[in-house]
């Protein structure tokens, strides 16, 4: 038998039901547009449904109603969760901070930057390259003295004398400035 013709009753009764199923959806507090997309999605779970006959049709069509309800309702709420995280990933925590700088904090920034690099420049080689490896590829202190052939003392001295050099450049802007520092890492 197709399957055409064996859904062909349930088909025929949530189209003579359309009223009623269209009022339980829309009393299960989904907009209008839900409403009608509850409704025709339902209709073409009818058209794929695989099975025999069904006891009590109109039961059936307002449980499959109802599991498609809570299908949207699970949908939502998965986007709503995606949504915040990504406004709370550009907006702050608390959604009230705008992303884009203020043409002073940007100079401010810019002067800051130019400090940093400085303070880098003039730091020795090998305690510039074991705060870059720490700090910016986020590779872990005993690694990092096993690579260069250090002691974990002597990365963790570098890295001291690293924060130090940063820490004064922090001093000459004040404290407005946030310069990492080594506590900054720590969870």
């Amino acid at each position: 038998m197709r399957p055409e013709v064996k859904n062909s009753g349930l088909r025929q009764l949530v189209t003579e039901m359309r009223p009623q199923l269209l009022r339980f959806i829309a009393s299960r507090g989904c907009s209008q547009g839900e409403v009608e997309d509850v409704y025709q999605e339902l209709y073409l779970k009818l058209i794929e449904r695989r099975g025999g006959p069904v006891d009590n049709a109109r039961a059936y069509l307002f449980q499959v109603t109802n599991n498609l309800i809570r299908d949207l309702r699970r949908g939502s709420r998965r986007q709503q969760g995606r949504d915040d995280g990504w406004a709370r990933s550009h907006y702050g925590q608390d959604l009230t901070s705008d992303p884009q700088p203020t043409p002073e904090k940007s100079v401010l920034d810019r002067d800051l930057l130019e400090r940093v690099e400085r303070s880098l420049a003039e730091m020795p080689p090998r305690t510039a390259e074991i705060l870059r490896l720490y700090r910016v590829e986020g590779i872990g202190q005993k690694v990092i003295a096993t690579r260069l052939g250090l002691s974990l003392s002597a990365v963790e001295k570098h890295l001291q004398r690293a924060y130090r050099a940063l820490r004064a450049v922090q001093a000459t802007l004040g404290d407005d400035a946030a310069t990492p520092t080594r506590e900054d890492n720590r969870v």
